[in-house]
């Protein structure tokens, strides 16, 4: 045993070359764990008796996003059933004790009613519908939007499922590359993954109280209300997950561990007073001077 109470595991690369020691058995333990978690919904992809299709880098994303729920009586929604491949994949994921619940606009989706799925008819980018959706939908534990990829669809999804939701859970925007996508592209500068970047604002929107006079004034305050429940937003490859929670909760505010008997220096502006940055823009190469020093 090594010091710390840690069994030490040497693992030599091929190469020779670099010597990698890992010395937490738990957290080796730990991501056994959850690659079973994603080879298990993988089996369930591929096992489901109907035909679905997915991207192979969004399981361990639903491992992620989603495993808390399996085995519990969770309510899980997916729009977009499409062949209803995914409606028995998450079934057998989430397990028997799961609310399947699948949104679709085509009425020729009520067949999988048949199959013991709940099955809602009707226009993701309606906000009327969804209105209606979640009286009879009640509290949920996970949304998954894999319906029609328009950016107002999905803006509208996320929207009414942030607004509806009673308890701990999470929303999630599937196929976020369509809002780069020529046939999406109506949309313009108002994508949905535009959206959810200025969207994040919103979670820092309140620490204006703490810096008065430091924050731009805040004209749309119902936006940040509206979003207050929100306390994460996970930008992964081709999703977007929104972290909600409406309980109560205090205010942010500054503490101090303990009084300072007297202030450092702070040097944060002694330095060199800008940077060259190759702005993280895919599509246009831009060389921009990220300026520093006191602001006006």
């Amino acid at each position: 045993m090594a010091a710390g109470g840690y069994s030490k595991v040497d693992i030599a690369l091929r190469n020779g070359s670099v010597l990698h020691s890992i010395k937490d058995e738990g957290e080796m333990a730990r991501n056994r764990d959850f690659d079973k978690v994603v080879e298990d919904i993988k089996n369930c992809f591929a096992n489901s008796p109907e035909p679905s299709i997915k991207i192979t880098h969004y399981f361990a994303i639903y491992a992620e996003l989603f495993s808390h729920l399996r085995g519990t009586e969770c309510t899980f929604v997916e729009t977009g059933v499409l062949n209803g491949g995914s409606l028995f994949m998450w079934r057998e994921w989430l397990g028997p004790r799961a609310r399947i619940i699948g949104v679709d606009m085509n009425p020729a989706a009520a067949k999988w009613r048949e199959d013991g799925f709940e099955i809602l008819i009707g226009d993701q980018g309606d906000p009327a519908f969804w209105e209606q959706a979640f009286t009879q939908i009640g509290a949920f534990d996970a949304l998954l939007d894999d319906g029609g990829h328009q950016s107002f669809q999905q803006i509208v999804t996320a929207k009414s499922a942030i607004r509806a939701a009673k308890k701990p859970c999470v929303v999630v925007i599937e196929d976020t590359c369509t809002s780069f996508m020529k046939e999406f592209s109506r949309h313009r500068d108002r994508s949905f993954l535009n959206y959810a970047k200025s969207a994040t604002d919103l979670l820092v929107a309140n620490a204006n109280e703490f810096f008065p006079g430091e924050y731009p004034h805040i004209d749309n305050p119902g936006v940040v209300e509206e979003f207050q429940q929100v306390y994460s937003i996970q930008f992964y490859s081709g999703m977007v997950a929104f972290q909600i929670d409406p309980a109560p909760v205090e205010r942010p505010v500054i503490v101090w561990n303990k009084e300072a008997d007297k202030f450092q220096s702070d040097f944060r502006y002694e330095g060199v007073e800008s940077a060259e940055v190759v702005w993280p823009d895919p599509f246009t190469r831009q060389v921009v001077t990220v300026r520093g020093g006191r602001g006006n």
